[in-house]
């Protein structure tokens, strides 16, 4: 993500969003060990317990020399180190704080979004259609190499499950993300890389998926510290809480909770980044957030055939910015149609620069009572869009007024 959460000398981790300065950094031992000694075995690594409570064995991290068992501090460096136990070099670079691989290309520019919402607005499934997405469609319009420097691990591993299961025939929605709390897990992480005027653009952001009730209330909402590092957010909403479709929610089995409205995710948000960025109460909050009505698809009949909105994502490897403010307004009439005034009004007076954006991961209306994909299968519609208004909003992609 960018320096909007960093200062000059550092950024965060994608992983745990700790702090992280990329020229002091820890290292895990490569496991080849120097000429006539042992190499380092694979043991379950205590930050990595401690902070996704994951036990997998692994190459030790690298310890400053003479330190006595159970008291080693990590010996930190900028590119490579050498292995107090077994006299191994390694370049592998780790976070200090949890101990997570770093892609190669991290810098103080790399970015973290933020992906939050209502319950029963999608998230989990708008998650599984972009991870396909980006690295298909994405790739392909913008002549880029996307992928997931981490492997297929964690929260990256589960949307590609998801979506295997959605695409297939008979395929089946992903269950409700389980609240997280104080817990952390294990984001997505994606590398970005294409070639821009002769050279070669790389940035790194990570996804992570959170709970609707861990944003909806004040208490938990503070609990979700990387929001406060994120510099992007996107915020997905369920057309279906407004007040004026709940009744059609209902015909559809679609009805979501009534604790859970657009109007307590927006405040729980609001909250944690004034809090966290230290937002006077006359100031504005400087952080991009994307706003996304989800299931756009149930609502083609309120919106012409020949707007932007109802056409497919552009195949132009720019990002046409002219089209994305006619969606935005278009959006912004539909909620406020749907008895969502008052957010709108929160969004102008809290909020110096958001964008409304409507999506559909799925393209055509599932069966919300058994939870069952459409037999047509997975047609996404304009998923992507948020993420690119935040990458273009960056300058990481060319955007165009169309």
């Amino acid at each position: 993500m960018l320096s909007l959460f960093s200062s000059a000398k550092s950024t965060a981790c994608p992983y745990c969003y700790a702090e992280l300065n990329v020229g002091k950094v820890a290292f895990r031992c490569s496991g080849r060990g120097a000429p006539g000694r042992t190499p380092c075995k694979p043991v379950p690594d205590r930050k990595r317990e401690e902070v996704f409570s994951d036990g997998t064995p692994v190459l030790p991290a690298i310890s400053e020399p003479g330190q006595p068992e159970g008291q080693k501090k990590d010996l930190l460096g900028k590119s490579t180190v050498t292995c107090s136990d077994c006299g191994g070099e390694s370049g592998i670079r780790m976070c200090p704080s949890c101990h997570s691989i770093l892609p190669r290309g991290i810098d103080n520019n790399s970015p973290l979004f933020g992906l939050i919402g209502v319950r029963n607005s999608g998230k989990t499934v708008l998650l599984s259609v972009l991870h396909r997405e980006l690295v298909q469609s994405v790739a392909r319009r913008f002549d880029a190499a996307i992928d997931t420097p981490g492997g297929s691990s964690g929260l990256a591993r589960d949307l590609a499950m998801f979506e295997k299961d959605m695409a297939r025939e008979g395929g089946s929605l992903p269950p409700q993300t389980a609240a997280s709390g104080t817990v952390k897990k294990t984001p997505a992480v994606y590398e970005w890389k294409y070639s821009r005027k002769g050279k070669t653009a790389s940035t790194i952001f990570s996804f992570y998926d959170t709970a609707g009730e861990d944003v909806s209330r004040q208490e938990t909402a503070m609990m979700q510290q990387y929001l406060g590092q994120a510099s992007g957010v996107i915020l997905l909403l369920d057309p279906f809480a407004f007040s004026e479709n709940r009744e059609r929610a209902e015909q559809l089995g679609a009805a979501a909770g009534d604790a859970d409205t657009p109007e307590s995710a927006l405040d729980g948000i609001t909250y944690v980044l004034q809090t966290a960025h230290n937002v006077k109460n006359n100031k504005k909050i400087k952080v991009p957030l994307a706003v996304v009505v989800s299931k756009i698809d149930a609502f083609f009949d309120q919106i012409p055939a020949s707007h932007p909105l109802r056409q497919p994502s552009s195949s132009s490897s720019t990002f046409d910015d002219a089209e994305s403010r006619t969606i935005h307004d278009h959006v912004m009439a539909l909620v406020a149609n749907w008895g969502g005034d008052g957010l709108l009004r929160k969004l102008e007076h809290e909020y110096d620069n958001f964008r409304l954006f409507g999506v559909s991961a799925l393209g055509a209306e599932p069966d919300y009572r058994s939870g069952s994909v459409s037999s047509r299968g997975l047609l996404p519609h304009r998923v992507a869009d948020p993420l690119l208004w935040l990458m273009a909003d960056r300058g990481f992609i060319p955007k165009s007024e169309g």
